[in-house]
């Protein structure tokens, strides 16, 4: 397989138990090479207790465009003996392990031709600096030594992520890794590897999934939010929270998931930008209310990040099993729009474009990502606040509703549910004046009364104005997104959605090598499907290969029943980690060899 070069990206992966502050460690360490101008992409695995367990954090930086995490490691350092055993197979031949021999015994692994052993003191450099607890921080330092990498990206990191502390803390910190760092410095001189600031390089945001959603949330002007704690949506509620002063949001932590739901339907009807978010178990409480939304044509924007299950399932790692769920959920049959994002910039993007919709269309949108992307940091481009517009559709907010004919019957009354030939009525808010306003979960007639008798007419007109907003849905919604070749000159098609872009992105750039054009298509629109789209591209290809991470199969049972047509191989994954591009390589590698 042609990975890249030896020596042209570092791949480091800390282990150890939970609290030992890996991710924490980690995510300084991605900060420190964003900083100096170099791509990075990390990865945070963790098993769901409480407290202990053993807990991963790996990171991959290099001077080019990078969009997945790896297989394989370069430096891998052992917060204890555990990490060895789990992880030495993944290093590299002449890969560095990071340990201390004080707290990692080296029997059985120990002399060996594959590995570069760095033995450092860990333990005795943070007492030194201030507590055992800054034994990650000297194991940074370490690190930056062994691949000749300034101290300085470094200790900037640290006094800056210290910053709301004590100022010793900060200084604690500094000192521990200026102790491993100048311990190695004179261990490394013969390491192979040297990493090398990139100062030209063009600035980069650091940043996981879920804070992408929630700037794209305050980029399109949502001034409510209502959510109930459940992994991997959580930290969107931690985003909106600390950022809800200075931007103006009302931030409500919920009982549950049923309460964040109506709480956000009735946000919407006083005109507020309102969004929730959960994973599918959370979800599942909310959809008696979701289906409310859907009934009283409600403008809401909901998040829904999978995670495997069935029930609890595995609540910290991912897969991509909720897509038909999200299509079905709720009783009855109603619009909705669903969205998902294959990387952070998509998922800015897609958010903002969301409460667009969600106004557009007065229909609720969900967003569809997994733990992949919500738990995961990237370095991305700044986003882009130039293109984002805010389009709130067919809404009255203030003055008389006597001054929109359209919108009232003979005698002037508002009509909230009128029908049109689009689907979408004039959405007068609360306070404008002669707009009676009715909202409920019953089906209703075009004011929004239950009626007595609950006519046959009035139930079948309702739907289909309800309906026909999916035909102008698939004017606004964006299409699919295409990389690499076109379909009829590729020697493969792949078909995906959601985070297996990155992996299928990695893996299209190790194949150019190997002389296989590869063409790409993402649906990132899922309801209403893209069959068009999708079918021209299937149809224009020699072999086709849907990706997925799931059991059954969902994107592919979809473009059998929207196209009518099936591809040619597929490949699945189901075990709670997400695809790497190894596996997508070897799996297009495959299909192209045997066309």
């Amino acid at each position: 397989m042609p990975l890249p070069p030896k020596g042209s990206e570092l791949r480091v992966k800390i282990g150890g138990e939970a609290g030992f502050g890996i991710k924490a460690a980690g995510q300084t360490l991605a900060r420190s090479f964003v900083h100096a101008g170099l791509e990075v992409f990390d990865l945070s695995e963790y098993p769901s207790l409480i407290r202990g367990g053993h807990n991963t954090y790996t990171l991959r930086i290099s001077p080019r465009p990078i969009s997945s995490h790896v297989e394989t490691v370069d430096v891998l350092i052992a917060l204890n003996r555990e990490t060895v055993d789990l992880h030495l197979d993944e290093l590299i031949d002449g890969g560095a392990v990071i340990f201390d021999p004080e707290a990692t015994s080296t029997e059985g692994w120990l002399p060996s031709r594959k590995v570069r052993p760095v033995p450092v003191p860990l333990a005795k450099f943070a007492k030194e600096a201030g507590g055992p607890i800054m034994a990650n921080t000297v194991a940074l330092g370490a690190t930056l030594a062994l691949v000749h990498f300034p101290l300085e990206h470094l200790t900037e990191a640290l006094s800056a992520q210290f910053a709301h502390k004590a100022p010793e803390i900060a200084e604690q910190n500094v000192a521990a890794a200026t102790a491993g760092y100048a311990y190695v410095s004179k261990l490394a001189g013969d390491f192979w590897m040297k990493v090398e600031p990139e100062p030209d390089a063009p600035k980069r945001l650091l940043v996981d999934g879920n804070e992408a959603v929630g700037m794209g949330a305050l980029a399109a002007g949502i001034g409510f939010y209502a959510a109930y704690p459940m992994t991997p949506a959580s930290s969107i509620l931690h985003f909106m929270a600390a950022h809800e002063r200075e931007a103006g949001v009302v931030v409500k932590h919920t009982e549950d998931e049923i309460a964040a739901m109506n709480m956000v339907i009735g946000a919407a009807f006083t005109g507020t930008r309102a969004m929730c978010a959960s994973a599918g178990g959370g979800f599942a409480l909310m959809v008696e209310a979701f289906g409310m939304a859907g009934v009283s044509e409600s403008a809401v924007v909901v998040g829904v990040l999978t995670r495997p299950g069935p029930a609890t399932g595995l609540p910290t790692w991912t897969e991509q099993s909720d897509l038909r769920y999200v299509l079905h959920a709720a009783q009855g049959e109603f619009p909705r729009v669903v969205l998902a994002p294959g990387d952070r910039t998509d998922a800015f993007e897609l958010t903002w474009k969301a409460f667009n919709l969600a106004d557009q269309l007065q229909t609720p949108v969900i967003i569809l990502g997994d733990s992949y992307l919500s738990d995961n940091r990237q370095s991305v481009p700044y986003f882009d606040l130039d293109a984002v517009e805010v389009d709130r559709g067919n809404l009255v907010a203030e003055g008389d509703i006597a001054d929109h004919p359209e919108a009232v019957d003979e005698a002037g009354r508002y009509l909230r549910y009128r029908l049109t030939d689009y689907g979408v009525s004039l959405r007068a808010l609360p306070g404008v004046t002669g707009a009676i306003q009715l909202a409920n979960s019953y089906e209703h007639d075009e004011y929004g009364y239950g009626s007595a008798g609950e006519p046959a007419d009035m139930r079948a007109a309702q739907n289909d104005k309800r309906m026909r907003k999916l035909e102008l849905a698939r004017t606004l919604v964006p299409r699919p997104a295409l990389f690499g070749a076109e379909p009829a000159e590729a020697d493969v098609a792949v078909l995906f959605f959601g985070t297996t872009k990155g992996p299928v992105l990695e893996a299209m750039r190790w194949l150019e090598p190997d002389g296989v054009k590869v063409a790409a298509m993402q649906v990132v629109t899922l309801s209403p499907f893209p069959a068009d789209d999708v079918s021209v591209f299937l149809g224009a290809a020699k072999r086709t290969v849907i990706i997925e991470g799931n059991y059954t199969g969902q994107l592919q049972g979809l473009v059998r029943e929207q196209c009518l047509r099936d591809v040619d191989e597929t490949l699945h994954r189901y075990d709670g980690r997400p695809f790497s591009p190894e596996m997508v390589y070897a799996k297009l590698k495959e299909v192209a060899d045997n066309a």
